[in-house]
This record gives C-alpha cells, sequence and structure tokens, in this order.
C-alpha cells in the first residue's frame, strides 16, 4: 500500500511542476492540506512519503520561507522532480517571473543575473516578499540544474529506483506504526460514540464535504488521469465514500469496461467483508447502491 501512496504522492508533484507557471512548484502547506484531504492521509504518513521521495532523489525540496514565531507562521517548503528537463524548465519560467516582479516594483528591466547580484545581499529582509520568494527559487533552481550536471550517477532512473526500493524497506514498519497510532488516536477521540460513531478521518472534514458535493466530470477526469481509476477507488472505498463514487459513476467518467470491471471486482471483495466489518454493515445500502451503478455503467460501456 506505501507503495501506491508514494507513487501518488510523487505523480502529484509532478504534474503540479508540469504547470510551468509560477504556481508550479507546490508548497508544503496548501500541498499537505490537499494530498490529506483528497486521499485521506495523516500528515504523519505525508512527512515519510515526502522524505522517502527526497532520501531516494527523486525530488528535491527548497525551503520556501521561514518560520515567523511572532505571527507563528511555520516554515514552508516547495517540491520539484528532480529529472533536470523538468528542472529547466522551471528555471526559465521563474527567470521570467523574477524579471517581470523586479520591472512592477522598480520600473527598471535588467537581466536576472545583475537582479540576483543586486539582491542577494538583502535576501533576508525580503525573503517573505513576492520578490524575494521568487529571488529564493531562481537562485535554488540555478542551484539543482548545477548540482545535477555534477552528480549525474545518482539521479539515473536506475538509481533512483534502486535506493527508493530501500527507503521503502526502511521506513515501511514506521509508517504502519503511525498508521496504526493515527488509528488509536482516531478511537480515542471518539470515545463513548465509538459503537455509533464513524471513525474520524481527514476525508471526513468539513472541506473534504465541500469537494465531493461538487462532483463534475470534468474535475474527476483530471484526477483520474493523474491518479488512475484503481487507486481512486481504493482509496474511497478504504475511506467508506461509497456515496462520494456513486456520484462519480453517475457522471459517465468512468466509461471503459476493463476500469468497471476492476471496480466492481474491488467493491465485490468489500462486500464479502460486510459480515465481519461492524463498520461496512452501517453502509449496507450505499454499497449495494453503487453496486447496481457500476453494473449498469457496464451495461452501456465502451471496450
Amino acid at each position: 500500500m506505501i507503495n501506491d501512496f508514494i507513487d501518488t504522492v510523487f505523480k502529484r508533484i509532478v504534474a503540479l511542476n508540469s504547470l510551468y507557471d509560477l504556481n508550479s512548484i507546490p508548497h508544503s502547506d496548501a500541498f499537505f492540506r490537499d494530498t490529506e484531504f483528497l486521499f485521506g492521509l495523516s500528515t504523519y504518513e505525508l512527512d515519510i512519503i515526502i522524505k522517502i521521495l527526497n532520501e531516494s532523489h527523486k525530488i528535491f525540496i527548497m525551503e520556501i520561507s521561514r518560520e515567523e514565531y511572532d505571527s507563528k507562521k511555520e516554515k514552508i517548503y516547495g517540491y520539484v522532480d528532480t529529472d533536470i528537463l523538468n528542472v529547466e524548465k522551471l528555471q526559465s519560467v521563474f527567470h521570467r517571473g523574477l524579471i517581470y516582479e523586479y520591472e512592477r516594483v522598480y520600473n527598471n528591466r535588467k537581466g536576472v543575473h545583475l537582479i540576483i547580484k543586486e539582491l542577494m545581499p538583502n535576501l533576508k529582509s525580503i525573503s517573505n516578499s513576492i520578490m524575494g520568494i521568487l529571488l529564493n527559487k531562481v537562485v535554488m533552481l540555478d542551484s539543482y540544474i548545477y548540482f545535477l550536471q555534477k552528480n549525474q550517477k545518482e539521479y539515473t532512473e536506475e538509481w533512483k529506483n534502486e535506493h527508493l526500493q530501500q527507503q521503502i524497506a526502511m521506513y515501511e514498519s514506521i509508517f504502519k506504526k503511525g498508521s496504526n497510532n493515527d488509528k488509536n488516536r482516531e478511537k480515542n477521540d471518539i470515545g463513548k460514540e465509538e459503537d455509533t460513531a464513524r471513525p474520524i478521518r481527514a476525508v471526513d472534514s468539513p472541506l473534504m464535504e465541500d469537494f465531493t458535493e461538487l462532483v463534475t466530470k470534468g474535475a474527476i477526469a483530471r484526477v483520474l488521469q493523474i491518479y488512475g481509476v484503481v487507486f481512486f477507488f481504493r482509496v474511497h472505498l478504504r475511506n467508506y465514500k461509497f456515496s462520494y463514487l456513486s456520484q462519480v459513476i453517475d457522471t459517465g467518467v468512468i466509461d471503459r469496461k476493463n476500469d468497471l470491471l476492476m471496480v466492481r471486482e474491488m467493491l465485490k471483495k468489500v462486500k464479502e467483508n460486510i459480515n465481519k466489518d461492524k463498520e461496512l454493515e452501517k453502509y449496507y445500502d450505499d454499497i449495494m447502491s453503487l453496486d447496481i451503478k457500476i453494473s449498469r455503467s457496464m451495461s452501456s460501456s465502451k471496450k
């Protein structure tokens, strides 16, 4: 399971990087929040996944802004795929962004290297401004390209994949332990209502409820394109989101028979566990409704 989550988080970073605009380096605060809400991962689990990706040289982690104790702002990091072509494209984007921002602020157009030379001595004082953040990203991206060119052997796909498996083996038991601790904390939080209430998960938050209410074919199609049908359903089945998955089926976005067959097999395993899992029993009607909708979709699906 950890392999699937690692792959999904990595693909999410690559997809955001590939926007190639000034928002294409995901910031840790928004990235963690959105990923937790979308896939039910805890902060603890995401921390481990990010460490695994960084230590296996799949991503770079850059400091975006420092912690501010007075205003209680936490340190923010950015994530960049280590593929050199991707970094070069991002470098070009942020070079242009810094030039335009400098011209907007100072009404004077300069080349990126002159801007860096001028502003670097004062980076600390402007670090949390738009100019400071752009400057920091430009300097870091320039450093990454130099670093990748000097250390090519450690950034081949073979090296990264080999060390990724080593990192997974090292962290897997910790990952499971953290997940179990989260579940235990959830049970303690529920207290006397444990027999009647659902486990509290990130996907049960008000923000996730807002997300699930906005089920549109276009939005779901984009999510499925990045993460795939199987993983998307596995995560939501795991979190008892049967009603939400019914809405997804209703959009008609999943229209290939092979995809629907895989989804039906996954739901079949859930149905087999209904009598063994008291929590699942509460969603019997939703599960049966989802099963019927999948069967109907299969009758009109593409090959």
